[in-house]
């Protein structure tokens, strides 16, 4: 009896770990050497390091540019990505990629579009101050067996409204890339805290996983430190929604590196779903 009771608990146990899909979402800072100390090619190993150590099972980036792209894909194991620069839809600008585990995920479409009146060609939208993209993936988990679609931004930090637009475009594109209604889940920098209008629009759809974890949020509320380790942000500009989907835990990730210096001026949103 307690040969089986320990079989089955085995099973149950490796049954309710498939289920569970840690995600995080990450500005990682673009390359600026005026950043000094907190350069990405000083702190780079740090943020690598940080992303291998929590190992999600896919993450979002915002601000890559496509060296941080080579050292983020060089520096971890077993991950690749989907997701192309914002400037001519293939290497130039910024990347809001997805990295995914590739033991874990397996990618059955994917593409980008443009946060703009033309989404399907790289141009600017609106208002705003330069091109912004959407990226996204359809998964299938390879332990559960299930589907879902992972999205991933980086909203305008101008444009007022080209942040309402994208966020009506975010709503009108899940409903045409997800016609068997899978779980969803949108990750970015919103540039944006939870009492504006366009966090609004996508709350009436989708969960901000920050309300709706059982467990109570961990680390501090804000994301966006500016690198200033002498106070604690109080803004948060960084999410992750979610349909169709359990939270079990919500987290701000505020560790530092040795030199007690941020591994960037955003601290990365993790998530622990289950389906």
């Amino acid at each position: 009896m307690k040969k089986l009771f320990f079989v089955l608990s085995m099973l149950l146990g490796s049954f309710l770990w498939a289920q569970d899909l840690k995600v995080m979402s990450f500005n990682i800072r673009l390359q600026l050497e005026s950043d000094k100390e907190n350069a990405w090619t000083v702190r780079k190993q740090d943020a690598i390091d940080l992303l291998s150590y929590y190992h999600p099972d896919f993450f979002g980036v915002q601000e890559a540019l496509p060296e941080q792209m080579k050292d983020i894909k060089n520096g971890l194991k077993n991950y690749d990505y989907v997701g192309v620069g914002r400037d001519d839809g293939k290497e130039k600008g910024e990347f809001s990629a997805i990295f995914y585990d590739v033991s874990r995920l397996q990618v059955l479409k994917s593409g980008t579009f443009w946060l703009s009146e033309t989404p399907e060609k790289h141009s600017k939208g609106w208002d705003a101050a330069y091109n912004r993209v959407c990226t996204y993936a359809v998964f299938k988990d390879k332990k559960s067996k299930k589907e879902f679609l992972a999205m991933n931004l980086h909203f305008d930090h101008v444009g007022n409204v080209a942040r309402a637009k994208s966020a009506e475009l975010i709503l009108r594109k899940i409903k045409e890339l997800n016609p068997k209604n899978l779980p969803v889940v949108l990750s970015g920098d919103f540039n944006l805290t939870e009492n504006t209008e366009p966090i609004k629009i996508l709350s009436q759809n989708l969960k901000d996983s920050f309300h709706y974890s059982e467990t109570k949020h961990y680390g501090p509320v804000g994301t966006f430190t500016a690198f200033n380790v002498n106070e604690i942000p109080k803004d948060r500009i960084d999410y992750i929604f979610v349909k169709g989907l359990k939270v079990k835990s919500h987290r701000h990730i505020n560790d530092r590196r040795e030199n007690l210096l941020y591994p960037s001026d955003h601290f990365p949103v993790w998530v622990d779903l289950q389906f």
